[in-house]
């Protein structure tokens, strides 16, 4: 098929076929106009008779104007494999039509039919090309199909109908998918463990390359089975584990199959949660001459469209040196235990790399109210505090922040202090940590951890009165060791309970002096980012931004026989604070489920509390001599 080289010839042609054709297809018109994918009608020329509302819509063309040609639509690289399905669908169609009879076609209508349905029954189907939309500067996948346009009396060829879908879109999920398998595939075969995927017979269908360089497989190996690298000792524990699972797998199927009392999709589900956990098995390289003791699981290798059971994927954690190191803590633990922990009052515990308790002393019990041996496994963090008063869970923060400290860069000697709960009681007690890495081979495996109660500074009894004023970086962990500082030595003037009060309600202004003012974190960006988990994200983008970075939070501090007083200032553009300080009983709740909890809070703790005009400044005042 060409395109015509003049724009009269073209005209004629057009003028002279777009009747007889567009009479043929009246009674499909409005399919043809309104169907979401591009349809065109040629003439043998390849010259556009019609096209439908998808080409105005999807790629530009309008039917008015002068004619175009089929292939004014397709990509130039594309031009010369798109025509060859055209020329090829009129040499079949020449060919059949040479093996007619068509005097027979003339007398008999029957025949003539047969003919018909014959020529009428060619076509291209899922051709595939590039095209352009009018402003040529877009290309798109194209997914077509050509039919002949043939004359039912005369069996003249007239035309071609062309119907092409945009696969634009597929094409690039498709590619995707394929990047994203053998990504996954790259992956599983760089796997840091020994990793396997095994047919039911145990022979390796692929194995990853840590499988090939520890235990010695050979990329040339024609048939490994995954029990050849099972130590000799544990081969049946091995096999009993796999007939297990696999037993448990049909008899799912059986649910499904023949007793019908779940569903495929529910099977399918379950068969997935089926596996093989941490189990401890001993394996062996292919000499023999090294074994590793690892933790073995194993996931079955399911076909999703009929759910055989085609294998599993297994996976072997070498635990040898965490197994070793293990044994030398507990050995540890068990000489330290002798030489200082029934000498000392302080709580003293390990944990692993995970911030999990691997051991802790009695005085765990004696101070928190956890039972020693229980305490095992649990997650340190949930010891902590968190009361309704510290709904930003700023203690929480500053512990992980300081644990990450030890277990990430390998800091030693990390002091800080925490307020924990107390299991039984659930009173808050304030202990001061101190945290040291435990080092195995030059990697960090665990925590060594000691906490003490704070103990009382006898000269505190003699002070009459004091004045000091800080200047602090934007960090939360810095309001919490500064509010401590500033509220230790209240203890003659006020109770504890009033003292820790005060504390929290320092830290409230500090802490919002640092978000809202200087980081210019606003209260819904704040919700927004607790809801979404993304709130650490946002502080650490605002804390290094150029805006912030230089910006400082202020506190002063006085301290007389009559009263305490801390003024915060920080360098922010200042809040609407009266609608706040203002607010009746009727309002508080709802701006305690809101924005505001924090001034509502000290403005309950304090005696007066105060702002400056533009709102950067808060002053909060108490007195000694008034009563609780």
């Amino acid at each position: 098929m060409r395109k015509k080289d003049s724009k009269e010839t073209e005209n004629k042609t057009a003028e002279g076929s777009s009747g007889s054709l567009q009479q043929e297809c009246e009674k499909y018109r409005y399919i043809f106009e309104k169907s979401p994918t591009f349809t065109m009608i040629l003439d043998t020329y390849g010259t556009v008779i019609e096209f439908n509302e998808a080409g105005e819509k999807i790629y530009g063309y309008r039917s008015e104007g002068e004619p175009l040609h089929f292939l004014d639509f397709i990509h130039e690289n594309e031009t010369e494999h798109t025509s060859r399905f055209f020329i090829l669908l009129i040499e079949e169609a020449k060919k059949i039509k040479r093996s007619w009879d068509w005097k027979k076609i003339e007398s008999d209508a029957a025949y003539r039919e047969k003919c018909y349905m014959e020529i009428n029954g060619l076509g291209v189907s899922h051709g595939s090309t590039k095209a352009f939309n009018k402003d040529r500067d877009r290309v798109f996948d194209q997914e077509f199909n050509v039919n002949l346009l043939v004359d039912r009396t005369t069996l003249k060829i007239k035309g071609f109908i062309i119907t092409s879908i945009d696969v634009t879109e597929r094409n690039l999920y498709k590619t995707r998918l394929e990047e994203s398998k053998e990504k996954y595939r790259e992956l599983f075969r760089s796997m840091p463990f020994f990793s396997m995927v095994i047919d039911t017979e145990g022979r390796a269908v692929e194995f990853n390359y840590r499988s090939m360089a520890d235990y010695g497989i050979e990329s040339d190996d024609q048939v490994v089975y995954f029990t050849d690298f099972v130590h000799r000792d544990d081969h049946d524990k091995a096999k009993n584990l796999f007939i297990n699972l696999y037993t448990e797998a049909n008899a799912l199927k059986n649910l499904w199959i023949n007793e019908k009392s779940i569903t495929k999709e529910e099977c399918l589900k379950r068969l997935r949660e089926l596996g093989i956990w941490n189990e401890p098995i001993k394996l062996a390289n292919k000499k023999g001459n090294r074994t590793w003791e690892t933790e073995f699981s194993a996931k079955l290798w399911i076909s999703v469209s009929d759910l055989k059971i085609k294998g599993a994927l297994v996976s072997s954690l070498d635990v040898t040196e965490r197994n070793l190191y293990r044994i030398k803590l507990e050995e540890s633990e068990k000489k330290y235990r002798e030489l200082v922990e029934k000498k000392t009052r302080d709580i003293i515990f390990s944990l692993d790399s995970e911030g999990k308790f691997l051991t802790a002393n009695r005085n765990m019990t004696d101070k928190l109210g956890y039972i020693e041996n229980k305490i095992i496994g649990i997650d340190i963090i949930e010891i902590l505090y968190s009361g309704t008063l510290d709904e930003d869970q700023i203690n929480i923060e500053i512990f992980r922040e300081n644990l990450e400290k030890v277990l990430k860069k390998g800091e030693k000697s990390i002091r800080f202090n925490a307020v924990c709960n107390h299991k039984f009681l659930g009173e808050p007690v304030t202990l001061q940590f101190k945290l040291d890495p435990i080092m195995e081979n030059g990697r960090i495996n665990g925590v060594m951890g000691f906490a003490t109660e704070i103990s009382d500074d006898p000269i505190r009894q003699y002070l009459i009165g004091e004045n000091q004023s800080f200047e602090i970086d934007n960090k939360l962990t810095l309001a919490d060791e500064i509010s401590y500082k500033l509220t230790r030595n209240l203890q003659k003037h006020f109770p504890k309970g009033k003292v820790d009060l005060l504390r929290l309600g320092l830290r409230e202004m500090i802490v919002n002096a640092i978000e809202h003012g200087n980081l210019g974190i606003t209260y819904d960006e704040k919700t927004n980012a607790l809801e979404n988990n993304t709130y650490h994200s946002l502080l650490r983008e605002r804390q290094y931004g150029t805006e912030s970075s230089a910006k400082k939070v202020w506190i002063g501090y006085e301290l007389t026989g009559k009263m305490v007083k801390y003024t915060v200032r920080d360098c922010g553009g200042g809040f609407n604070y009266k609608d706040i300080l203002e607010a009746d009983s009727n309002d508080i709740n709802n701006i305690m489920s809101q924005h505001g909890r924090g001034i509502i809070i000290t403005r309950s703790i304090f005696d007066e509390l105060k702002y400056n005009k533009e709102g950067n400044e808060v002053i909060m005042v108490t007195y000694t001599d008034r009563p609780e």
